[in-house]
């Protein structure tokens, strides 16, 4: 397998604190994988970080093909949802609050988009293009997000974003609104 230190270090990777969070999440390596999964997931912060395109990530990474498909398995897979989950529980223990919130707030954003998207439409404010919808807790650690098309009014997608919230996390009993909906 190739070790993280034979690159260099970029400021989007793990911490040593966050990776002992995040291993045990993990699935066990199979005998075929010439990759550490901190390589991967340092090469996916990477991504998301910088806004880059995948065959735009520096040579010192894994190749991009490999890390495209990791990232696309780790959602099938459900695996972020876990690494997001245990993080949450994380933050508010470490701030003495309950592992699991009771209350959360809804917020949406519409997006714009250029490219011809399955999930596509104009809000009521005239933008063309998707919209997310976003639970969070008090503290302001993200519960649930769904996006969708910009057409899809507040009220139908809150619902969407508020159950999967709930069932993420059944603790939750109020559910406040976003003053920017």
């Amino acid at each position: 397998m190739i070790q993280k230190n034979e690159r260099r270090r970029y400021a989007s990777d793990l911490s040593d604190s966050q990776w002992a969070i995040i291993q045990p999440l993990l699935p066990p390596a199979g005998n075929k994988s010439k990759w550490e999964k901190r390589e991967l997931i340092d090469a996916v912060l990477y991504f998301v970080d910088n806004g880059c395109k995948w065959r735009n990530l520096p040579h010192d990474f894994p190749p991009y093909t490999t890390v495209a498909n990791f990232y696309y398995a780790a959602i099938r897979s459900g695996l972020w949802e876990k690494i997001r989950a245990a993080l949450v529980e994380r933050v508010r223990t470490n701030t003495g609050r309950n592992a699991d919130p009771s209350y959360a707030i809804i917020d949406s954003q519409s997006v714009k988009t250029t490219a011809a998207a399955e999930e596509r439409g104009i809000d009521g404010e005239k933008t063309k293009g998707r919209k997310r919808h976003i639970v969070v807790d008090t503290m302001g650690n993200l519960l649930s997000v769904v996006v969708h098309a910009a057409n899809i009014h507040d009220t139908k997608a809150g619902i969407l974003v508020a159950r999967d919230a709930f069932e993420k996390y059944p603790s939750i009993q109020r559910f406040g609104i976003s003053q920017n909906i």
